[in-house]
């Protein structure tokens, strides 16, 4: 996507924050009031998805299972990917770069393939990294069979319930791989949101 801007790239995270008025400050960067989660105690994030408060029960119906892609892309379509800092004891963010976040994600589909990762099977996830993924097997084979769509694919054991801990991931086959175009990751209301991290074999029917 040759008019991406140069401080987000495939690969990247955010944290998601709902967000009320939005005001400028003359001479100064522009502001966002925060309306939540709470972030005290989390590593500084230099990256934010910005999402109106009006939009609140998207959270509500994607934890009841009830979100499909027409819905997801609805819901991203009024929400901005922002680079800043919060201020002011977390009442509000103060941006120094944003950018509509849906025409990214849509842009880098055709671009270079990202890192490739097996699905492990004997643990039901994927290992991008040093702790492991966790995709339930229906969700990786709904990814195996459907050219693209967007799903709930891990919800936590333990608690049973995808508004305490869940994974939920927006897929598309490209060629012989299927990338994963959006990652969700909730744990107790605060949303890591990873954009193109990872593609995954399409795997033959035995």
């Amino acid at each position: 996507m040759a008019d991406a801007p140069d401080w987000i790239r495939p690969g990247d995270t955010a944290t998601l924050l709902w967000h009320g008025a939005r005001a400028e400050r003359p001479g100064g960067p522009r502001m966002y009031q925060v309306a939540g989660p709470a972030l005290e105690g989390l590593p500084a994030a230099p990256r934010f998805l910005l999402a109106p408060t009006e939009r609140e029960d998207f959270a509500a119906r994607l934890y009841r299972g009830g979100v499909g892609l027409p819905a997801l892309r609805d819901f991203l379509s009024e929400c901005r990917i922002a680079r800043g800092e919060l201020v002011d004891d977390g009442e509000f963010l103060a941006v120094t770069d944003e950018t509509p976040v849906l025409p990214l994600i849509e842009g880098w589909k055709g671009g270079p393939g990202r890192p490739l990762v097996p699905y492990l099977h004997d643990l039901a996830a994927f290992m991008p990294a040093d702790t492991p993924l966790y995709v339930d097997p229906a969700a990786h084979a709904a990814a195996q069979r459907e050219p693209e769509l967007f799903r709930v694919a891990w919800v936590c054991d333990e608690c049973g319930d995808a508004a305490d801990a869940g994974i939920f991931l927006w897929t598309a086959h490209q060629g012989d791989g299927i990338r994963v175009c959006l990652l969700i990751h909730n744990d107790a209301g605060i949303w890591q949101v990873s954009l193109h991290p990872f593609e995954f074999p399409k795997e033959t029917a035995a």
